[in-house]
């Protein structure tokens, strides 16, 4: 009796895994997930324009899922911001595009998100008989940043217009930006290439200064590009693997504060000088209608990228790290 009892019960539990395993009841599955440990997102914008894109997330961080938080810093130069990617302080920064190249390009996985600004370099002269980039020959033009993208912008577009710029015309790089556009103002110089918000300080401050022509424009002639991106926005690879729903959440409310703040210049110029990014509040909310703002995720933006990338890659290869990223640097966050 002992024997069939046990014959019995085993039947029985046969029975029951095989009426399971034929679909006739549904399985529940118990998820095996471990839940994620929280996480801190550092991102770091540099101060003045190419930040100001940020200051919706610097007033209000974004909530995030998978367990993530968003901090944000006002970096002071592009040198140390690099100095912050390099040691791992940050995950995440807006930046120079030639910058983020040669640190992807270094061995650092900070790829590529978007771009976040287009051209905001202006030539601004207050000598009227420069109307055309020809007028520039015999000239000497104060040029803001050596080995920077204006520096590049301006030899690419030179040549464009059969201008030689090591012989027909004298670049100089020995003023800072503020200086330059002080100078301007003054009557000191006459003639300067700036990025915004020196550039509108320059034009507001005298009354004889104008744009002769548009660089942009010169620009497109040279390359068959529209514009050309300034300002990129990258994050760290194994956070875009690790986490990409967080990721995807931060560059969304990015794209988002970048509208408000094109939407509203005065308010946002307000947050800037209360963030201390580098601006008081009505130079700030002058400059952002000029400043070319933008939100074009990797892919899209990678033809306009490698166009400006290749120009600094043929004068100095050594700025973007010797080569063209490769594949892997665009971030697809859609995928």
């Amino acid at each position: 009796m002992h024997r069939r009892c046990i014959a019995a019960l085993a039947v029985l539990s046969l029975a029951s895994s095989a009426f399971a395993l034929g679909g006739k009841e549904p399985s529940r599955e118990v998820s095996q997930a471990t839940p994620l440990e929280p996480l801190v997102l550092r991102v770091g914008a540099i101060k003045g324009p190419s930040g100001i894109g940020m200051i919706g997330l610097f007033e209000n961080p974004p909530a995030l899922p998978q367990a993530a938080t968003a901090s944000f810093e006002a970096v002071p130069s592009a040198d140390a911001m690099a100095a912050k990617l390099l040691s791992r302080e940050l995950d995440a920064a807006a930046l120079p595009v030639n910058l983020a190249a040669k640190l992807y390009n270094s061995g650092l996985g900070y790829r590529l998100v978007a771009v976040v600004g287009n051209g905001m370099v202006k030539l601004v002269t207050t000598d009227p008989s420069l109307s055309s980039p020809a007028d520039l020959r015999g000239r000497e033009l104060y040029v803001a940043g050596q080995g920077a993208t204006p520096e590049f912008l301006m030899r690419t577009v030179l040549i464009e217009v059969g201008l030689d710029p090591s012989r027909d015309l004298r670049l100089a790089f020995n003023m800072p930006y503020p200086e330059m556009a002080a100078s301007l103002v003054a009557g000191r110089i006459s003639s300067a290439v700036l990025p915004e918000p020196f550039a509108t300080l320059a034009l507001s401050g005298n009354k004889n200064a104008v744009v002769p022509f548009s660089l942009t424009e010169l620009w497109k002639r040279a390359t068959g590009q529209d514009d050309y991106p300034m300002t990129v926005f990258v994050v760290r690879s194994t956070l875009i693997d690790e986490r990409p729903a967080a990721v995807a959440a931060l560059a969304a409310a990015y794209e988002a504060s970048i509208r408000s703040t094109l939407a509203d210049p005065a308010a946002a110029g307000t947050l800037v000088e209360k963030h201390d990014m580098g601006l008081k509040a009505p130079i700030a909310a002058a400059a952002i209608p000029a400043c070319a703002f933008t939100f074009v995720a990797a892919p899209e933006a990678r033809p306009a990228v490698e166009a400006l990338l290749s120009v600094f890659l043929a004068s100095v290869p050594a700025s973007v790290g010797g080569k063209l990223p490769d594949d892997a640097w665009y971030a697809d966050l859609a995928r």
